[in-house]
């Protein structure tokens, strides 16, 4: 009986509930709202991470025009070559000399087995020696040699050539031609140079012996030429006309005195 009566209890609010809802579908069964009330507050265990929204406004960005900058023009350049004009450099003096330049200057003994070229060494030209008992050779290309010398104080008279070698380790000389001298001495001389035309007078006029020669001749060491005596109004003076080129007086001879 009891049973039934819980059964038809069932039933009834079954019914009760089905016409509820249809009535008031909106309506929230009282289980429902109870489970909703009674739920107790469920506290998170993990902070939520706050985010940051930013307010200010995102810049906006102008688009930019570029522009290609112009090349610079391309110059072509062009060297044009200028020749250097050559200079002629002279020729370095030997450890064992002082090259001479210019007339007047000396050309020192040459003690060593090198001997001085002509062009190389010294100028090529015409070289003197004064006043001095001076003995040396001149080498020529063909490698012959001629001697230049006077046994007494004297002068020498040499033209050194392209090529030639000067071997002068007994006697020092100068570049350029003798000067006029005060007392003449024996040897070679250059009328109108260092000679004057006219009658001199020899110191040892008995044994002095002279001979009139061409420069050419004079200056090239040419050892034939035939000296003699000179026989000027019986006192073997001696003539020396304008028109000769050079004169060589003997070593006997001595000093010179111009009588005329």
């Amino acid at each position: 009986m009891s049973a039934t009566l819980l059964i038809l209890g069932i039933l009834i609010i079954s019914i009760f509930s089905h016409y509820t809802r249809i009535k008031n579908p909106q309506s929230t069964s009282i289980s429902t709202i109870d489970s909703k009330v009674n739920l107790p507050a469920v506290k998170p265990s993990v902070k939520p991470t706050p985010v940051v929204i930013s307010t200010s406004p995102t810049p906006v960005q102008t688009p930019v025009a570029i522009t290609k900058k112009a090349s610079p023009p391309k110059v072509l350049i062009t060297h044009t070559a200028i020749a250097k004009p050559k200079v002629k450099l002279s020729p370095s003096p030997t450890s064992t000399s002082r090259y001479p330049r210019m007339r007047g200057d000396v050309v020192p003994m040459n003690y060593t087995n090198k001997p001085y070229t002509a062009g190389t060494d010294i100028p090529v030209g015409l070289y003197h020696s004064t006043g001095t008992v001076c003995g040396y050779q001149i080498r020529r290309v063909d490698k012959s040699l001629f001697n230049v010398s006077t046994y007494e104080k004297g002068s020498t008279l040499v033209q050194i050539n392209a090529g030639e070698q000067l071997l002068n380790s007994d006697c020092s000389l100068t570049f350029g031609p003798p000067v006029m001298q005060d007392i003449l001495l024996p040897g070679d001389h250059l009328v109108g140079v260092d000679i004057e035309p006219g009658i001199y007078h020899a110191e040892n006029n008995l044994s002095c012996r002279f001979a009139l020669a061409s420069k050419a001749v004079l200056t090239r060491g040419d050892e034939t030429i035939k000296v003699g005596f000179g026989n000027l109004n019986g006192v073997r003076d001696m003539l020396i006309p304008a028109d000769a080129e050079g004169v060589t007086f003997a070593s006997e001879c001595g000093v010179l005195t111009k009588v005329g």
